[in-house]
Formats: C-alpha cells, sequence, structure tokens
C-alpha cells in the first residue's frame, strides 16, 4: 500500500501527479472513478452501520472524535478561521448530511457557514471539563457540518484548540490529512500566497458508489467465505473478570488508565518480532492475546482491530471514514511458547490483510450472531498498535503542544492502545466503567507490563509460566512460574 500521508501537501501533490501521469502513460483508467452526477449518493457500507447506530442512541457521543493543542504564541485567529474553511471546501464528507428514514442517502451541502467557536477560562482547573463537555456534544447528522472546532482563551498568547469530528465523516488517517492541510493553508495565508494542495482526484462519495458496486458476485463470495470460515466455533463473548456483573443494557460510560514503559522494552519486543517475520503489531497483538488468556482462561480470543483500508492511491488524500475493523481470533491453546503465539498472531494478521475489504458490517451480517444488548457481537475487547508517531499539527510562530481528551466513553468492555515513540512505548487501556474500577485496570497495566518483561527474555518459555504482576482476577492454570525469582 502507498502512504503518503506523512508528506507536506506540496510534496503529495507531485507524488500524485507523477503517479497519475505513469497510470495514464500506461493506459490505466483511474482505479476509483468520479460518480456520474452531483445528486445524492448512497452512504458507505461502514456509514451506513454508524448512522442506524447513531439513530438509536442520537445523543451519544459514541463516534464524537476528539483532538486538543495548546497553541503558545501570536496566533492569527482569522487566518485560522479560513483554513479551516478551505479545508471544509476542500472535502465533501466534512459538509456532506445524511437524509432519510431507512435508506439514508449522503448530500453535499452547497451552502453552509462554518463557526470557529471562541470561549475563555481563567483556571486551568476548568479546562478539561471543558474540553470533556464540548467533545461530547452530539452531531445532528441531518443538518450539522461534521467538523467542530473551538478555541480556548486561557490568557495572552495563550490557547487551547479544541476539533471534533464525527467518525462518519473521518477516521484515523484523516488526521494527517486534516493537520497537514490545516497548516500549509495557515502558513501560506500568514505568507501572502496561496496554498499549495495537491487536487483531490475524488471525493468521499465517489469511494462509496464505488465500493457497493465492487463488493457483490464472486468477490463478495470470496470475502464472506474467509471470513465465515475463520471465525467459525468463536467465542461469542470474552468473559473477563469484572468487578460488577454485566447490566442488561450497554451505557458505553468509559475511562482510562495510561502508562508509559521503556523504549527499550518496545524495541526488544520489535526485535523479537522480526525474527519470526512479524511486525511490532503483531507482536503486540499476541501479547494482548496471552494477557486476555491470563485473565479469563479462555484459550480462543477474538480481538477487534480497526485497519485503514485505503489501499488506493485516490484515498491517500482524502479526509473521510475508509477505516474497516477486523476480528482477529488468536488461539492460545496448548500452553504455547510467546514465540508460538507471535507465529499464530501473524498468521492471523496476514489472513485479515488479505481480506480486509470486506467491511465489518458485512462480517456481523454473513455470522449472524445472537444478538445481546449487554455486549458488542463477535469481540468485546478492541487492540491497536503502531510503530510510527502519531500526526502533528504545525502552525508557524505557534509552538504547538497536543493535549489529552477523555469524553468518558468505551466502546468496549476493555481496549489497548500502543504507540512505539521516539523516546517510549506509551499507550493506555480504555474500559467500561460499569464493568471495571479503575484500580483493576491499573492492576491489567501491571499485568502487561510485568508479562513483556518476561517474553523478551524467555520467548520460549510457554505462557503459563509467566508471573503475573497483579494476582487478582488472574486465572492461570497451576504451573511452573518464572517470576521474578527466577529472573535474578
Amino acid at each position: 500500500m502507498t502512504d503518503v500521508g506523512g508528506l507536506s501537501p506540496a510534496k503529495r501533490a507531485l507524488l500524485e501527479r507523477a503517479l497519475q501521469q505513469r497510470r495514464q502513460a500506461a493506459g490505466a483508467a483511474t482505479t476509483i472513478p468520479r460518480r456520474e452526477g452531483s445528486g445524492p449518493a448512497p452512504l458507505s457500507f461502514s456509514q451506513q452501520r454508524m448512522w442506524f447506530l447513531q439513530q438509536w442512541e442520537p445523543e451519544s457521543p459514541a463516534f464524537n472524535g476528539a483532538r486538543a493543542f495548546r497553541l503558545r504564541g501570536p496566533l492569527e485567529v482569522d487566518v485560522l478561521r479560513g483554513a479551516f474553511e478551505t479545508v471544509l471546501e476542500r472535502h465533501e464528507s466534512l459538509r456532506t448530511v445524511f437524509s432519510g428514514d431507512r435508506e439514508p442517502v449522503q448530500v453535499v451541502l452547497e451552502r453552509w457557514s462554518f463557526e470557529l467557536r471562541v470561549t475563555a477560562v481563567d483556571d486551568l482547573d476548568a479546562l478539561q471539563p471543558l474540553l470533556r463537555e464540548l467533545s461530547r456534544e452530539p452531531f445532528d447528522l441531518a443538518s450539522d457540518l461534521m467538523l467542530r472546532a473551538t478555541l480556548v482563551e486561557l490568557g495572552g498568547e495563550d490557547h487551547v484548540l479544541l476539533l471534533v469530528m464525527h467518525h462518519i465523516a473521518a477516521d484515523a488517517h484523516s488526521d494527517r490529512v486534516l493537520f497537514s492541510e490545516l497548516a500549509e493553508c495557515y502558513a501560506a495565508a500568514c505568507a501572502g500566497r496561496e496554498p499549495q494542495l495537491p487536487e483531490l482526484p475524488i471525493q468521499y462519495s465517489d469511494f462509496a458508489v464505488w465500493q457497493r458496486g465492487r463488493l457483490q458476485g464472486a468477490e463478495l463470495e470470496r470475502l464472506t467465505t474467509y471470513w465465515a470460515t475463520a471465525l467459525e466455533g468463536a467465542p461469542e463473548l470474552l468473559r473477563l473478570p469484572t468487578d460488577r456483573p454485566r447490566p442488561a443494557l450497554q451505557r458505553h460510560e468509559g475511562s482510562h488508565v495510561h502508562f508509559v514503559l521503556e523504549r527499550e522494552l518496545g524495541d526488544a519486543l520489535a526485535a523479537l518480532g522480526r525474527e519470526g517475520g512479524a511486525t511490532f503489531f503483531m507482536t503486540m497483538l499476541a501479547a494482548f492475546a496471552v494477557l486476555l488468556y491470563r485473565l479469563s482462561g479462555e484459550e480462543d480470543v477474538v480481538i477487534g482491530s480497526p485497519i485503514a483500508n485505503r489501499n488506493d492511491l485516490e484515498l491517500q488524500s482524502l479526509i473521510g471514514f475508509f477505516t474497516n475493523t477486523m476480528a482477529l481470533r488468536v488461539r492460545v491453546g496448548g500452553n504455547p511458547s510467546f514465540r508460538e503465539v507471535v507465529t499464530r498472531a501473524r498468521a492471523t494478521a496476514l489472513g485479515a490483510y488479505d481480506h480486509q475489504d470486506l467491511p465489518f458490517e458485512k462480517v456481523v451480517e454473513k455470522l449472524a450472531p445472537r444478538r445481546d444488548p449487554s455486549y458488542n457481537p463477535l469481540f468485546q475487547v478492541n487492540f491497536r498498535a503502531q510503530a510510527t508517531e502519531r500526526p502533528a499539527l504545525e502552525l508557524p510562530g505557534i509552538a504547538v503542544e497536543p493535549l489529552p481528551v477523555d469524553i468518558g466513553f468505551s466502546r468496549f468492555d476493555l481496549a489497548l492502545e500502543l504507540e512505539l515513540g521516539p523516546t517510549a512505548l506509551a499507550g493506555y487501556f480504555e474500559y467500561n466503567r460499569d464493568l471495571f474500577d479503575g484500580s483493576t485496570v491499573a492492576g491489567f497495566e501491571q499485568d502487561l507490563r510485568a508479562m513483556l518483561e518476561q517474553v523478551v527474555r524467555y520467548p520460549d518459555e510457554p505462557v503459563l509460566a509467566l508471573a503475573l504482576e497483579h494476582g487478582r482476577g488472574s486465572r492461570r492454570p497451576a504451573g511452573r512460574s518464572i517470576g521474578r525469582r527466577a529472573r535474578r
């Protein structure tokens, strides 16, 4: 897959122009064509499922994505507002509303008005509650722009910029595009020049039409057959040791436990994976599967994980919702070594990558699991890991610092997110507060830390020999241990 998301807008434009010329010279057509006409378009499969879920709980912040940045320096507020307007004009997904009751369609707003809201706080202690409140404001999918921006004045040349996008219009990769284009538009206006932005080959509605035309017939059968086989007989519920009984209806109230591990540990884990041809993601997927096995005692673990799903060049420079969700099944039975679990996780991930184009909604439709409002179908835990830095917002003359925003929501029983950054292996557990106390999840983090420290030293030891740090809730069957004393 070609990934040009980390390039500047000017360099991305040059690359895309060169690739387009190469296609034209070879007589090849654009992979994803523009749709005919400019009227309403169907939703993509992922959008359609999200739209129905939002109708079920219209006030829920389930699909709000929030990013916050502290800006120190002489900020040009009107210039920043103009930069947002340019991005909204370029990307139809951010000014698309959804019309209809049973079969909604995408309608691109031709007349719209963007507001950069400005407010102030006198006490820094009031900042995080304000960011959380603003981030949880629901979107009206029938009328709202899918991007909101608020500038919080802290005093003098000190501001916080909060961006909230609805997931139906943007995914994690979209951050790269948004931040890059905002930076270019802002810098260009400050320098008195036109922004150098690549021409967008298609819009999101073009993708939605193409996707629906492609996923049918033999291709649909190939993909659905794979996933039906891969998940046949998988357990419907991962029974983790919870602090409270599962409520009859999910409320999705959540919180986070953040942690930082040594970069050297992350490097050692990445090196261990490379010995078996596994990526950092595959290695950490194996580690999470082992942790879940040790906590639950269940040998067959299904873990959800997002994938960018932007295999076509036309999608690289678009803001939109392309992310797909994969249900990754890792079997940890037989007391294997950690190295063997990495091999199993690698095989699972490679198979999923080769069949990633089938929307998760179609997987659920094919398998038709028993629906229970108390838990998510197919999997209840989620995982994401990356060995690249998160996209950063840069504005000329401004010191930009990312700030955490916790909107108090969890889509899953438990989720783990990891990032191997330049100085540390950092991450967080997101958890459902109806099921877990924060202290319990902090114990999970201690277990993960202890386990990772052991597997890099003893990758060929059976996983049941790994000594966990946090005793409560661990369902480790009896067996020898290579705990701290054994590691002296």
